[in-house]
């Protein structure tokens, strides 16, 4: 018999009934819905809830992206976002940015720019896959070497020998020893300090900052280091990567690493103990989750989306959509209003969103810039919250990726266009535009 986690259920029950539940689990989340095991904290708690007005996507479920049947010219298939900037990747394998721009796009205008107002050519072609994440951003080639640009302060952009500095850096290819380093099939970059590789050999490379671990055990005498690229050295025997995720600062936060497994498992190491079970350098499987098909982190939390349903932990209930600052440490339950499973989360410092398998999007989290995406007739006052996951009512098409940045918040629509909403402080809603005000309604991005 399998073992499973404690997992609460969030819901919309009154914050006095989540208080009772936080003093049960070590989870950040607010408002709760009981299951019916959940006040005897029985193991399986949430593992077999019933969603209100849903579906139980558990089974069958198949969490895998949806690709994009283009239609729009130019036509965008992947989307991924930094702290405030985004990317995406065209049809025709090339790459463009936009966003706020200062260390995260190189050196535009020699580095001066702090904004890129619309999708910037970055000089790339022949890309098959991209990842951001804070002021970096990664592209896999279809020769299977790897460019980096933007920012390197925990050396993500894979410098040989390692350093770290406070310059933009245009996109070069990784290298070891003086050669490009290929045989790549896949890139994830970091919220800060890590970037993980993926050889199509199956075995997972890492390079970054690992002074809390987040490189798992290191490659070198010392845990004080910046790593250039190499094998991970303490994978679990037998585990095959589907990808990799992390953050590593030299905070009193420490560090949170995952990777998600091809049989569906979340593995999680590092030194946040509000995130990880079993802080340390070694990969160890979060109970309870099975079947995982997106994760994503930020310093304080991580959510997966596991069986067609999101999870989230850390140190910040209020911004992992339990209203309420209760920090959990194991994985909560959170409940989605739509009908269909959940497929993909992002975060951001500010909000939690996900896409759920029938293209809508749900996000909690600040709403200061209208990133909630709620109808302008319903923001209310200017500095609002949302406690909960609820559907962004503003958003009518069918996303097939969602990305979060700081405040803003973008989708790939079905067909390859982007809408979005939010701050356009730094141009994020890619318009050649800028300025201060709330933008609830999407805006498709301006790509020509």
């Amino acid at each position: 018999m399998k073992h499973r986690a404690r997992l609460f259920v969030i819901g919309a029950a009154p914050l006095a009934a989540a208080v009772g539940l936080f003093a049960c689990s070590n989870d950040p989340k607010t408002s709760f819905s009981e299951t019916e095991d959940a006040g005897r904290n029985a193991p399986e708690a949430s593992a077999e809830a019933s969603y209100d007005g849903g579906t139980d996507a558990r089974v069958p479920f198949d969490g895998s992206d949806e690709s994009v049947t283009c239609t729009a010219k130019p036509c965008v298939v992947e989307l991924v976002a930094g702290y405030d900037h985004f990317c995406a990747r065209l049809e025709d394998k090339t790459v463009r940015c936009w966003g706020n721009s200062l260390y995260a796009l190189g050196k535009v205008d020699g580095g001066a720019a702090s904004s890129v107002s619309r999708p910037l050519a970055m000089g790339l072609s022949g890309v098959t896959q991209i990842s951001a994440g804070g002021r970096t951003t990664c592209a896999r080639l279809a020769d299977g070497t790897v460019k980096c640009f933007g920012g390197n302060w925990g050396n993500e952009l894979a410098f040989d020998p390692p350093t770290s500095d406070v310059d933009p850096h245009d996109p070069a290819t990784v290298t070891l020893d003086g050669g490009a380093l290929d045989g790549f099939d896949r890139v994830d970059v970091g919220e800060r300090g890590v970037v993980f590789a993926r050889k199509t050999s199956g075995e997972l490379w890492s390079w970054g900052d690992n002074t809390k671990f987040a490189l798992g055990r290191p490659r070198t005498a010392t845990y004080d280091a910046y790593l250039g690229p190499g094998p991970f050295t303490y994978l679990p025997t037998g585990v095959a990567v589907v990808r990799g995720g992390g953050v590593s600062t030299d905070s009193a936060i420490g560090s949170i690493a995952f990777l998600i497994s091809g049989d569906g498992r979340l593995f999680a190491w590092g030194t946040a103990k509000q995130a990880i079970a079993y802080p340390g350098p070694v990969p160890v499987a979060v109970e309870g989750l099975e079947n995982v098909s997106s994760a994503a982190i930020t310093e304080n939390n991580i959510c997966a989306v596991a069986d067609g349903h999101l999870y989230c932990w850390g140190g910040n209930g209020r911004l992992a959509c339990t209203n309420t600052s209760y920090a959990p440490t194991s994985p909560v339950a959170i409940r989605t209003r739509g009908s269909a499973g959940a497929q993909q989360v992002s975060v951001g410092i500010l909000n939690t969103c996900v896409r759920l398998t029938d293209g809508t999007i749900e996000c909690c989290g600040e709403d200061t810039r209208g990133q909630l995406g709620r109808a302008e007739a319903d923001a209310g006052v200017v500095d609002q919250f949302g406690p909960l996951l609820a559907p962004v009512s503003a958003f009518t098409g069918h996303a097939v990726q969602v990305a979060v940045a700081s405040r803003t918040i973008c989708a790939l629509v079905q067909g390859g266009t982007v809408q979005c909403w939010g701050s356009n402080e730094s141009g994020q809603l890619g318009q050649g535009t800028l300025d201060v005000y709330r933008h609830a309604t999407p805006v498709t991005v301006q790509f020509d």
